[in-house]
């Protein structure tokens, strides 16, 4: 990252802590996967210690993002506002909390997951933090683009990160209907609870591709600009 010379141009750059704080939520949402895998061997040990691990990890990106916004000037010498850039950290950190959330409501309920269904829990999930890491790298691209005053060559690399983004969040909304086509005929052979539970589990795993989907949409607006 080219920190030294935009600090030179603009004076101090919020972009290197965003970037630190995209980092820190790839890196609460990656354990996810561990997770799941914990819930259905019915590990709960493993699976509350992940769980922790997520819950720390959440708490570091909230560190984070609440010391951006206090060092955020009012105005500074860059293409975006400031309101841009905050529109972004929140979106970003949307990430972080679903995924502990999530991990929150299956391990307080101690659901299992039906086998019928956990390949594709996983294979959602994969899907999850693939969106994720496809969106800290776009956010990485961010001191590249000032650093070439958004040229040509930079917004193509970062429109071309932004539509692997969305193809992998329209992944995932093909994933959610495939489980919920299976899950269907076994609501009757589950208790009613727990079925409305795992649906709003594979509707939060869906919101973590929608909310990485949504900063690689604030990065395309930036780019508009």
């Amino acid at each position: 990252m080219a920190n030294s010379i935009i600090d030179g141009l603009f004076g101090k750059s919020p972009i290197s802590p965003l970037q630190q704080h995209m980092s820190s939520v790839h890196s609460c949402i990656s354990e996810l996967k561990g997770f799941m895998i914990a819930i259905h061997a019915q590990d709960w040990d493993q699976a509350e210690q992940i769980k922790s691990v997520i819950g720390t990890k959440e708490g570091e990106a909230d560190i984070l993002k609440k010391k951006l916004r206090l060092s955020l000037p009012s105005t500074f010498m860059m293409p975006f506002s400031r309101r841009d850039l905050l529109d972004l950290l929140l979106m970003q950190d949307s990430i972080a909390n679903i995924a502990k959330d999530v991990s929150g409501l299956m391990i307080n309920r101690k659901m299992t997951l039906p086998d019928e269904i956990f390949d594709d829990m996983i294979e959602l999930t994969d899907v999850c933090i693939k969106t994720s890491a496809t969106a800290l790298k776009a956010v990485n691209e961010l001191d590249e683009l000032l650093e070439t005053a958004f040229g040509n060559r930079e917004r193509k690399v970062v429109g071309s990160i932004i539509s692997d983004i969305n193809d992998l969040e329209s992944k995932s909304d093909k994933i959610q209907h495939t489980i919920r086509t299976k899950l269907f005929p076994l609501e009757s052979g589950l208790p009613p609870v727990d079925v409305m539970f795992y649906y709003r589990a594979v509707e939060w795993l869906g919101e973590l591709a929608d909310a990485a989907q949504k900063v690689g949409s604030r990065l395309e607006v930036l780019l508009a600009k």
